[in-house]
């Protein structure tokens, strides 16, 4: 992961932690809400992971200017599930900036862990392939993500639901939670995807 990719999860993950401090709903998908309407006003984007370099710098600007601190979180009294070895591990910190991206919680991570390794808990896990392997989970739920939130722009321009789309095309049951899937609809309908947060993120 590059030194620019380490940056812009840094800043999602400070930009949420200084909204959540000022009292805004970062998890408000309304998209006149306070948070995506301050996100508008001062970024020209309605969601963080689509802001551009100098639109986090320009939003986490003026959150320091809102009154915004970055102190030092007491992470496992605010975050339950946090490992207390974070600080320490840099793929635990990009684990927590997709978490923070996606507004997971870290039972998420944990119960990835718990199916890919066997071990219950991903501050436990020790080895650089296991650890490597939650991160490419999270970045493939996270390419899902993206994918539907540009599928719903595009059937929302249509007065589309995803249901119709599906009745029409004969979509299998799971067809939002497969990604093969997903890229073929968007490839075959020629759906515009403008970014999908994570793209340069693999480890």
């Amino acid at each position: 992961m590059s030194a620019a990719t380490d940056r812009r999860r840094a800043e999602l993950a400070k930009i949420h932690l200084a909204a959540t401090q000022l009292g805004m709903d970062t998890a408000d998908q309304d998209l006149n809400s306070e948070y995506r309407a301050m996100l508008f006003s001062v970024g020209g984007e309605r969601s963080a992971a689509k802001l551009s370099d100098q639109g986090r710098r320009t939003v986490l600007e003026h959150l320091r200017n809102c009154g915004f601190k970055a102190t030092p979180r007491k992470r496992v009294a605010q975050h339950p599930g946090t490992p207390h070895n974070l600080d320490r591990e840099a793929m635990l910190q990009k684990i927590e900036a997709y978490l923070a991206d996606m507004k997971l919680p870290w039972s998420y991570a944990d119960a990835i862990a718990k199916q890919q390794t066997g071990i219950a808990k991903v501050a436990w896990l020790r080895k650089y392939e296991d650890l490597k392997g939650i991160i490419a989970a999270l970045h493939v739920e996270q390419e899902k993500r993206g994918m539907l939130d540009a599928l719903d722009e595009w059937l929302k321009e249509r007065e589309m639901t995803r249901e119709q789309l599906a009745d029409q095309y004969s979509l299998p049951r799971n067809w939002m939670r497969n990604r093969r899937v997903l890229g073929g609809i968007m490839q075959a309908l020629a759906v515009p995807v403008k970014s999908i947060g994570g793209n340069d993120a693999r480890s």
